[in-house]
């Protein structure tokens, strides 16, 4: 089992990485959404963060409701996981059951994490969002945040 170890949330911006990997929890059901653009937007006090995201997927109907996700960096930018999670948009389908994903419970926030396909991961309460044309940008704040331990 991979351990992880506790991240200073002034600095767990630096381990946000592309493509990244939002997770939430659905009616029913966790999802998990990829992202390619989720940057730092600040980090004092706490990393917060901004990704955009087409209003109409999921995950922003589940950041609504739940007011919080997670924001899951892979292992492996090129996981077959990603590309799986991004291919399914369907507020009732179990993305973990259907390309069976192992889900464990974050610490803070109410969302399954991949924690054998990951390096880390940042929890999050939403603080709002803006809605810029097409798109919906998504911020939150940083509540905690781990990262695999390294092998010495």
């Amino acid at each position: 089992m991979a351990e992880f170890e506790e991240v200073d949330l002034k600095k767990a911006y630096t381990m946000i990485t592309s493509p990244a990997v939002v997770a939430t929890k659905g009616v029913g059901v966790y999802d998990l959404t990829p992202y390619g653009w989720i940057m730092p937007m600040d980090y004092d006090p706490v990393t917060r963060v901004i990704f955009s995201s087409d209003p109409d997927h999921q995950a922003v109907a589940n950041i609504y409701r739940e007011k919080e996700f997670a924001v899951v960096i892979p292992s492996d930018p090129k996981a077959l996981f990603i590309e799986q999670t991004g291919s399914v948009s369907n507020p009732i389908a179990d993305k973990f059951k259907m390309f069976s994903l192992k889900g464990e419970k974050a610490t803070k926030v109410d969302v399954l994490l991949p924690k054998d396909l990951i390096s880390g991961w940042i929890e999050f309460k939403f603080i709002r969002s803006v809605a810029e044309g097409s798109i919906e940008l998504i911020m939150g704040e940083a509540i905690a945040a781990y990262q695999r331990v390294s092998a010495s």
